[in-house]
């Protein structure tokens, strides 16, 4: 799994969702975070990691919803010095679920190292979708009729969390690597009341989101097509309020963990549907 596929899962997972076909409002918003280790194994080549995460996500149920985001990390290595990974990435997705496209960029060192260009269409709900890849090569490709797409998926368990459910297991494709799906399950806490987060109750920037209800999870990533491994490829953990904006995230790729802490929210407005 390659470092931009891990990135764009961490974004998914943790910082938001749309409601589609679901009760689920999300709040229109754009969200800095910073990034620092928090947990390193000896073996995993770096001494240090620190970076930026700056996140938008903007539109409705009606007219769809556009994500984009920019992850910027400095990887320091004991023997071959520091080097940056940069991610800039742009997602739609209509608030059916029926159709995504992704473009997403990464530049190592102010340098492009790689792009990635996706259509992904499904005819209808429960119907196998069509996919188009034009970067980095040209690729048509299927997914199946149950895999969700991430902003449905996020919205599928965020809504699991407000019926009192603990536990969903679900197909996913959010077009990060290429064709492959991914089998998402994820494990969902006690409900917070509004203003116990004890972690929020001192950063400022959380003041807007007090006094919702929020829910702390955990979603483990795992290759669709192996039902024998044994580890997650990617595990994200967070705190994720009623309207979909998360805190307290937790990105753990294996041989490191990072924490991202918020450092700025700004509500964004947007047009409710008709």
């Amino acid at each position: 799994m390659t470092m931009s596929s891990k990135l764009l899962f961490s974004l998914m997972a943790l910082l938001g969702c749309a409601p589609a076909a679901t009760a689920t409002t999300l709040a229109s918003h754009r969200a800095l975070y910073d990034l620092a280790v928090s947990k390193m194994s000896g073996n995993s080549g770096y001494s240090n990691i620190e970076g930026k995460l700056a996140y938008e996500l903007k539109g409705s149920a009606c007219e769809g919803w556009a994500v984009s985001y920019r992850i910027a990390n400095r990887y320091v290595e004991a023997e071959k010095g520091s080097r940056t990974l940069d991610t800039q990435l742009t997602t739609w997705e209509s608030g059916d679920g029926l159709e995504m496209n992704l473009n997403q960029k990464q530049f190592v060192d102010n340098s492009l190292d790689s792009e990635e260009r996706l259509v992904v269409k499904r005819p209808k709900a429960g119907q196998e979708a069509n996919g188009t890849m034009t970067m980095p090569k040209e690729l048509e490709f299927k997914v199946l009729p149950e895999a969700l797409f991430p902003s449905t998926h996020q919205a599928h368990i965020l809504e699991a969390a407000k019926q009192g459910l603990t536990r969903d297991v679900s197909l996913v494709f959010d077009g990060s690597d290429g064709e492959k799906m991914y089998k998402a399950i994820t494990f969902i806490g006690k409900k917070r009341p509004p203003g116990t987060f004890v972690l929020d109750q001192s950063n400022p920037q959380t003041e807007t989101l007090r006094s919702l209800p929020s829910w702390p999870m955990t979603v483990s990533y795992y290759p669709a097509d192996d039902d024998q491994a044994a580890s997650p490829v990617y595990q994200a953990s967070f705190n994720v309020y009623e309207n979909g904006i998360s805190t307290d995230l937790l990105m753990d790729y294996g041989n490191y963990v990072l924490k991202g802490t918020l450092t700025k929210l700004d509500l964004l407005k947007s047009a409710p549907c008709p």
